[in-house]
């Protein structure tokens, strides 16, 4: 699922209202989404990052929960790149990476 601006626009903003200090910390991202280009165009781009994070969060969760014997969140970690790879298959070249 790709990210979509409104719904981020609207975390952020949110978090914002709870921190207001911190309103300068995000102004590149809201700059970015309030900019002239479409979601279209945003679309690869965003979808990448969120496939990048979700992989990155799976790994993250395998090897903490492997260390604190959380096996269950371990095979939950383990099914995300493999709902990830089935999702992007098309995409991907033989070697894995990126085209």
């Amino acid at each position: 699922m790709p990210l979509i601006r409104s719904l981020t626009r609207s975390t952020a903003e949110a978090c914002l209202t709870r921190h207001p200090h911190e309103r300068d910390s995000p102004a590149g991202l809201l700059s970015l989404l309030d900019g002239a280009d479409g979601p279209a165009d945003q679309a690869p781009a965003e979808e990448a990052h969120q496939v990048i994070d979700a992989t990155l969060d799976s790994v993250s969760t395998i090897a903490y929960d492997s260390a604190h014997g959380d096996f269950e969140l371990v095979e939950r970690g383990r099914r995300t790149p493999a709902r990830l790879r089935a999702e992007h298959h098309d995409s991907l070249p033989p070697t894995g990476e990126a085209r």
